[in-house]
């Protein structure tokens, strides 16, 4: 017992000292929540330049490939998940005032448009160029406002829904991850 408890403060101790300096290319989680079987997140990311900026991470899944058993039941499948990731600012207040802002949208009127700077993600967790994603306000029977975000990804275009939920769960995240850790940007 001793000796997993040492294993798993040696652990800890080891991603506390990796996460106070992050190396180019690699997302740094802050908080992430789910609804409605999407993921959102928000992360910090390093460029390869030095430059530092927190995101929104908004996926789209589908299924290309399911596999079903006679019975009825799937055996198993293949998904693949569209991804864009609203840059939020470059230290964390920043990112507390985007989330607020978010939610300010929600008492826009349905059918306001916006566009946000956004980049694609390219895999193995890395951003590609600067892009945009476009923000309609929709309001949906018996669920109420959201942002609808359509963005490029590939040959066609990918869409996920934001709810004012999710945004309230991850401004909380952001926060909560803010007090544990002051130093950080």
């Amino acid at each position: 017992m001793k000796h997993l408890l040492f294993t798993i403060a040696l652990v800890f101790a080891g991603v506390i000292a990796f996460a106070q300096n992050i190396p180019a290319g690699m997302r740094m989680e802050l908080t992430e929540c789910e609804e409605n079987n999407r993921e959102y997140s928000v992360f910090s990311y390093k460029d390869a330049d030095g430059t530092y900026g927190y995101y929104l991470s908004l996926g789209r899944e589908f299924r290309l490939i399911e596999s079903n058993r006679e019975d009825g039941t799937v055996s198993g499948h293949i998904d693949h998940i569209d991804e864009t990731c609203i840059l939020l600012g470059s230290t964390m207040d920043e990112a507390i005032a985007s989330l607020d802002s978010l939610l300010d949208l929600l008492n826009e009127d349905p059918g306001t448009v916006l566009e946000f700077p956004c980049r694609l993600a390219t895999g193995a967790e890395r951003l590609g160029e600067p892009s945009t994603a476009t923000c309609f306000i929709t309001k949906r029977i018996l669920q109420g406002k959201r942002l609808c975000f359509q963005f490029i990804s590939g040959r066609h275009t990918a869409q996920t829904d934001l709810t004012k939920s999710s945004i309230k769960s991850l401004k909380s995240g952001v926060k909560l991850y803010k007090k544990l850790h002051p130093k950080q940007v």
